[in-house]
């Protein structure tokens, strides 16, 4: 999974919840937020990308499955908001120990029939005790078939990964976590590529979701799935048609990329960094704010430092001046303004 001092900033963000109506905050176009997944304590993470790439990133996000039975750590929530970064959680309703058609493996009828709402419960007053802003992304990846909670593993029905959201979201927001941004993430590319698994087709509802989240990568010459394929493409190639989607669908929320990277595998992964910072430079995709590099060499080398010239791109990347949100910039992003009623005395 992963210092500057947060000056008061921390008392500001207990503000910064979401309130039930209207749309993104029209926020600086130009402004965007580094999100960084490592391995390790939560904690530590940014730390770490500090002394890696010499800046503090706008969040951290980690992972845990619902099988674990792990509290939310509250704690490190709060540590993590004491130095301006922003926690991200992202919340997989499975057991990792099974695969996606086990019997015995969470699918989304058990979310829907309230066989987890104790656990739901449980850490939706965790999440409340942080008393401050958290990203939740739930049940990611939906129009992908490796995992138990995708739609293609679910009777190819979206409008039950649709019921299993809200319900949890309802559960949550009863339990008082009103301080949750909630994330509806889906893969660039859904698999199987078929009208059933439209990203589309498993839009909650703009009353569900605070933020449009993305996940892709650029797997490069012959990934594990493909051996023999290129799938190298460019940052642009990997995010145009995406990036498209998440605004035809949801056009007055924020867009995030919940994991991208890059493989060095089949093309230049350094020249693939400097691309992508002059497409953000230039004002591409001005909705898309959080960008969580996924650094880690897990199925294929992602992280920055898989080679030197890689390593100085990404440090480039980072370190310009329109990479330089902070965690409580990055709350305010997806607070949506409470609208202002007629007053009822007439006039």
């Amino acid at each position: 999974m992963r210092r500057r001092t947060l000056l008061g900033a921390a008392t500001a963000a207990t503000a910064l919840v979401v309130s039930d109506t209207g749309g993104a905050s029209a926020g600086r176009k130009t402004t965007r937020y580094l999100g960084a997944f490592r391995d390790g304590d939560p904690t530590a993470i940014a730390a770490d990308v500090k002394k890696l790439y010499g800046t503090v990133p706008a969040s951290v996000m980690w992972f845990d499955s619902w099988a674990s039975g792990r509290a939310f750590p509250v704690d490190e929530a709060r540590t993590l908001w004491r130095h301006g970064v922003m926690p991200h959680y992202t919340w997989e309703p499975w057991n990792t120990a099974l695969g996606p058609a086990d019997p015995a493996q969470i699918h989304l009828q058990d979310v829907i029939d309230g066989a987890w709402d104790g656990y739901i419960r449980a850490r939706a007053r965790e999440f409340a005790a942080v008393r401050l802003p958290i990203l939740v992304r739930w049940g990611h990846e939906f129009n992908g078939n490796w995992y138990p909670w995708g739609i293609a593993n679910n009777d190819a029905d979206p409008s039950r990964y649709v019921r299993a959201y809200r319900h949890v979201h309802d559960l949550v927001r009863a339990a008082g976590a009103r301080n949750v941004q909630w994330v509806w993430a889906f893969n660039n590319g859904s698999s199987p590529d078929e009208p059933y698994n439209d990203p589309a087709a498993a839009y909650p509802g703009d009353g569900y979701v605070d933020w449009v989240g993305v996940d892709g990568y650029n797997w490069g010459f012959g990934p594990y799935w493909d051996p023999a394929g290129d799938h190298w493409r460019s940052f642009r190639a990997t995010f145009d048609a995406a990036y498209a989607k998440a605004r035809a669908v949801a056009p007055n929320r924020p867009v995030m990329l919940g994991e991208f990277g890059s493989t060095e595998d089949g093309g230049d992964k350094a020249q693939w960094f400097r691309d992508l910072n002059a497409t953000l430079k230039a004002g591409a995709y001005p909705d898309l704010k959080l960008l969580t590099y996924f650094d880690l060499n897990k199925e294929e080398p992602w992280s920055p430092g898989s080679s030197p010239a890689a390593l100085a791109a990404f440090t480039s990347w980072v370190g310009e001046r329109y990479m330089h949100g902070r965690g409580h910039e990055l709350a305010r992003e997806a607070v949506r303004p409470t609208p202002v009623r007629p007053s009822s005395s007439g006039g």
